[in-house]
């Protein structure tokens, strides 16, 4: 499957400094953009399994936490950490640095037409 990318949001670098994270909306979805050391990554702010906004939690090393019950999440995989297998992992964004900007784009898959012969 071929993927593209569909523009998300932006955020600049000075409001979002080290160690800190923000929530962007992206109807129907909303986007959590974290900063580590100056890296940027992008999960799916909805904790898929009670709905809890993560930007609520708190950002420990790689992880941040769902208020709701306490899961961890890797904002850099998206993956669940703890506790495993009672939901599933986050959906993760591409995010690229752009000037004095962080910017957020999802993957979308890319229809071709068939090969004209």
């Amino acid at each position: 499957m071929v993927t593209g990318r569909k523009y998300v949001g932006r955020v600049s670098r000075e409001a979002l400094p080290r160690g800190t994270m923000q929530r962007i909306d992206y109807p129907p979805f909303h986007v959590l953009i974290v900063n580590l050391g100056g890296v940027p990554y992008a999960i799916d702010d909805t904790c898929n399994h009670a709905g809890e906004s993560l930007a609520k939690g708190e950002l420990c090393g790689f992880e941040v936490n769902c208020t709701a019950h306490g899961y961890l999440f890797d904002v850099r995989t998206g993956i669940l950490t703890s506790p495993k297998g009672l939901c599933d992992n986050q959906r993760t964004f591409e995010v690229s640095v752009e000037g004095d900007d962080f910017v957020v784009y999802d993957h979308i898959p890319v229809v071709l037409p068939p090969a004209v012969r």
